[in-house]
């Protein structure tokens, strides 16, 4: 026999089923707007932390900035007293320079035999002017001129005969050289440098 359920289980089912549907739904939207709201809570968060650190970094980068000008305004003193202690020491070497050109001079100067009379000095050219017994005794002269480490290209410019003294005819001359230039050893010695 057949049975016919005329009940309506299948509409409170259907019901049912729909508000169970509409109600999952509905949850599924407020735990994705929730999940949408924490995550952009954490984004924002997270920029929030980024511009603290930006912010902290620029204020570092700042003050790096001014320790920075501050080392360039020493560098610049410092650079200018270098150039001062550099000029004092170069004086202090060129200042004993004319008494070790003289007393090397003296050595190289032929007793006896002949006399100068004048030392003139432009800039690193030097006109020795004097008197001889004989053209033997300035070519030595000369030599000596040229082998000496505070002169080089010692050369003969002028030679002739001057004032008979005591019978002796004396031979003037002129003999123009230029001065080995200075260099300073770390030992603050003075040495004649060739150019």
């Amino acid at each position: 026999m057949i049975r016919i359920n005329l009940l309506p289980f299948r509409a409170a089912r259907t019901k049912e089923n729909v508000r169970r549907q509409v109600t999952i739904f509905c949850l599924l939207i407020l735990l994705l707007g929730a999940g949408m709201v924490g995550y952009s809570m954490y984004v924002g968060a997270q920029v929030d932390g980024y511009n603290t650190r930006v912010a902290d970094t620029r204020a570092e980068l700042n003050t790096f900035k001014k320790r920075a000008r501050e080392v360039d305004a020493i560098n610049k003193k410092s650079a200018i007293l270098q150039k001062k202690i550099n000029i004092i020491e170069e004086l202090q070497v060129v200042r004993k320079v004319p008494v070790k050109v003289l007393g090397a001079m003296t050595e190289l100067v032929i007793p006896d035999r002949m006399w100068l009379q004048s030392y003139d000095e432009m800039g690193d050219k030097v006109t020795l002017k004097g008197a001889a017994l004989d053209e033997i005794t300035v070519a030595d002269f000369t030599r000596k001129l040229e082998g000496s480490e505070h002169f080089l290209n010692a050369s003969l410019t002028i030679l002739r005969r001057g004032a008979t003294q005591k019978s002796v005819s004396m031979k003037n001359f002129e003999i123009v050289c230029t001065r080995a230039k200075v260099k300073q050893t770390s030992s603050n010695a003075i040495d004649m440098k060739v150019k």
